[in-house]
């Protein structure tokens, strides 16, 4: 598969699990009893962190832009390529912490966390149209 269809397919699989957070929090916040919501929605947290941090390095390779050898490093290119304003590289450089607590200490992951990645989801819509506008 090439950059432009990988980088197509990101931006299709992001959409659906936007689509998929959409619906399983449409029944309000999670209860703490709620165990099968709070791992579904965490799931679903994870996996569009995931896909926005791929979709960055793609979209650096696609620009020539460098070669990032962490996730931080993915939003301080974006940045320096003018890209990303201050807000969504802070934002999206802070998310690392979260997408790390995921993949590595899921089972210290509280309530907390997934509301702190929750109240950032509109910056990590701003930055998935930015790099919208950064293919066109």
């Amino acid at each position: 598969m090439d950059r432009e269809a990988r980088i197509i397919r990101i931006f299709s699989d992001i959409e659906r699990f936007f689509r998929d957070y959409e619906k399983i929090t449409l029944e309000g916040s999670i209860q703490h009893e709620d165990t099968t919501r709070f791992h579904a929605i965490s799931m679903v947290l994870f996996t569009i962190l995931n896909l926005s941090f791929e979709l960055g390095e793609e979209i650096i390779g696609h620009r020539h832009a460098g070669l990032p050898g962490t996730y931080r490093d993915i939003f301080q290119i974006l940045w320096e390529e003018k890209l990303i304003d201050e807000k969504i590289r802070g934002t999206m450089t802070h998310m690392v912490y979260y997408r790390n607590r995921l993949a590595h200490q899921y089972a210290g992951l509280n309530h907390e966390d997934i509301h702190v990645i929750m109240s950032h989801l509109d910056t990590i819509r701003e930055y998935i149209a930015r790099m919208k506008d950064a293919i066109r």
